[in-house]
């Protein structure tokens, strides 16, 4: 009897320490693991400034900046992983030759504890940012929309993944930047804010203020204007918190603050990008509000750091006229019930490019069908009207919340590539539930 309990216990004994022998290790690989983290998350940052220096400089486009900084990403999420699974690898190894016997007796058990806790998740989500990248990618190629519906499901994968690693940046900055493609903010939001609560990232503060910005109506928020002023005092050379702070300050009349920021953001981005040409364009704007409000003309060297082709020869700044507008029919299709007192959408914005609406109306469904006309002067920012950019996509929106932000229930429909300077009338005719 004697020496079937110690038997018992010696099992017992076995089983308890081959459970707990990667703990005794664990401190040491944790170490090695976050010096692998720190050195992948270096490389990265010197690979991303390189791509943006070769932005700056025109050896790339927008598109193929876009393309490899989602590359790189994906490198990213591929290059954290490795680090549990070799120390997995590393903890079993040691484990089988010590402990032979008892690893047959626990082989379940560790088999499931794997499929709980171990890597075979970040393989499937690693396997489907890469399916997504390459449709997207094709897509684009093709002149389609991405399938929202990868992106849902990626989401739907990343927030699976993050309640068993909720402090997984990686996975929550992927989720923050999916929800926003797909106009989720609320979701986008909470997972920005997640992120900084463990690393305050200023790429991270000025994507999240840039975001604010877009659901607070195109309008500098305080939350906004907080995290504006954190990610500038961290990364002066942030040209999306320069952008932003452009704009506070023309939307508070003080002009030549904001031709200061956005002159900066333009050296940072690179004349040639859509980017500059469109702070370029907030630049000029900014100059001849300038010269209205001193009581004066323009200078001769008012616009000299403004594209030519935003100038006309021999023309100052105000002289430029608000011509460009696009002509609009929106209805409900058929066989769709709608409660005629909800409000209805109606907006431009960039084709494939930042959310937020360039020209914006606002209906009821019981005024529908209706003929409208978006047009140059309705822009909501300084340098972000409808002439600042060539291809555009039309969306319609029945929100029945009444909020611009889309929200599940909401009808929709959207409508693009179209050229800025078309003079045909488009229709848009709600049939789509969100």
């Amino acid at each position: 009897m004697v020496s079937i309990w110690l038997g018992a216990a010696l099992l017992i004994l076995l089983a308890l320490v081959f459970v707990f022998w990667p703990l005794l290790v664990r401190e040491s690989e944790q170490k090695a693991s976050r010096e692998r983290q720190t050195l992948n998350v270096d490389l990265y940052d010197q690979r991303r400034a390189e791509l943006d220096e070769q932005l700056k400089a025109g050896d790339l486009d927008e598109a193929q900046h876009e393309a490899l900084c989602r590359e790189m990403d994906l490198e990213l999420v591929e290059a954290e992983k490795q680090p549990s699974e070799s120390g997995s690898a590393s903890a079993s190894s040691s484990g089988r030759v010590v402990f032979l016997l008892s690893a047959a007796v626990l082989a379940v058990f560790v088999f499931g504890f794997y499929q709980y806790n171990g890597a075979s998740e970040d393989i499937r989500i690693t396997e489907e940012i890469r399916d997504k990248f390459m449709a997207d990618t094709q897509a684009i190629q093709a002149g389609k929309d991405p399938d929202p519906a990868l992106a849902r499901r990626l989401m739907s994968q990343l927030e699976e993944r993050l309640e068993k690693d909720p402090e997984n940046t990686q996975y929550l900055y992927l989720l923050a930047r999916n929800a926003a493609d797909l106009q989720e903010y609320p979701t986008a939001i909470n997972a920005y804010r997640a992120i900084l609560a463990i690393d305050e990232s200023p790429l991270v503060m000025g994507e999240l203020a840039q975001l604010l910005f877009v659901v607070g109506g195109n309008r500098i928020t305080p939350d906004a204007e907080a995290l504006i002023d954190k990610t500038l005092s961290l990364d002066p050379n942030s040209h999306v918190a320069l952008g932003l702070d452009g704009i506070r300050y023309f939307q508070t009349e003080r002009y030549q603050k904001a031709i200061e920021q956005w002159e900066k953001a333009i050296k940072l981005l690179g004349p040639q990008s859509a980017g500059s040409q469109s702070l370029a364009a907030g630049v000029l704007r900014a100059r001849a509000l300038l010269a209205e409000q001193n009581g004066g003309p323009v200078s001769s060297g008012a616009v000299a750091q403004v594209s030519p082709h935003q100038v006309s020869s021999g023309q100052e700044a105000q002289e430029q006229p608000s011509s460009l507008s696009l002509k609009l029919k929106i209805d409900v299709a058929d066989g769709i019930q709608l409660n005629p007192e909800h409000a209805v959408f109606v907006y431009a914005r960039a084709w494939q490019g930042a959310p937020m609406p360039l020209a914006i109306s606002r209906l009821k469904v019981k005024d529908l069908p209706a003929e409208i006309e978006l047009s140059e002067a309705m822009a909501m920012a300084p340098g972000m009207s409808i002439a600042q950019f060539p291809q555009l996509e039309l969306v319609a929106r029945v929100s029945a919340s009444g909020q611009a932000i889309p929200q599940p229930g909401d009808w929709q429909v959207t409508l693009g590539p179209v050229a800025n300077s078309s003079q045909d009338q488009h229709l848009l005719q709600i049939q789509k539930q969100l």
